[in-house]
């Protein structure tokens, strides 16, 4: 475990050295134009980025040795899923452009992922399944995804307070 950590360790200390920081824009129709741009692109910065999730396995095959994936193998699931965001998740996140856009983020965004988060522990469990000769379940996770993104949401809606209520009622319209 501690070699893994070492090896995902130095994988994010070095990406973020190349990691795919942009300008902030100034308005919406900024964003879209270099979002575009961005997109169209196989790579970022110098760095190749994944079409899709299982081009982005292919990348991980070639990135990380033998050893370090055969206990990544051994974990289970659950640590995995927590393990993904805070090390392979976050140099995924950084390299691959999963804030600032990229063609895997307009991928994702296609079947569903729209937080980069999320996008980050699809490939990062999808890669261990990957490893473990596991069904993806891509369509289920997906869904269980939206539906956390979705009870958040509601749970910080219900915590608004209302400032106002005004109730405004239609006029009935005028017989003839």
């Amino acid at each position: 475990m501690k070699y893994i950590l070492l090896c995902l360790s130095l994988l994010v200390f070095f990406g973020s050295s190349i990691s795919q920081t942009a300008t902030p824009t100034n308005n919406e129709e900024e964003y879209m134009k270099e979002y575009n741009k961005r997109v169209a692109k196989d790579s970022l910065f110098g760095v190749y980025i994944p079409k899709d999730a299982p081009d982005a396995f292919r990348q991980l095959d070639k990135l990380i040795d033998e050893a370090s994936k055969k206990k990544f193998k051994e974990y289970p699931e659950e640590k995995v899923k927590v393990f993904g965001l805070r090390s392979l998740g976050k140099w995924m996140t950084m390299n691959w452009s999963l804030y600032e856009g990229s063609r895997l983020v307009a991928n994702l965004k296609s079947r569903g992922l729209y937080h980069p988060e999320d996008m980050a522990l699809f490939l990062v469990i999808g890669y261990y399944r990957t490893l473990n000769n596991l069904p993806l379940e891509e369509k289920e996770r997906i869904d269980e995804y939206q539906k956390k993104r979705h009870d958040a949401f509601l749970a910080e809606k219900k915590k608004r307070k209302v400032l106002s209520e005004t109730i405004v009622k239609k006029p009935k319209p005028e017989k003839k």
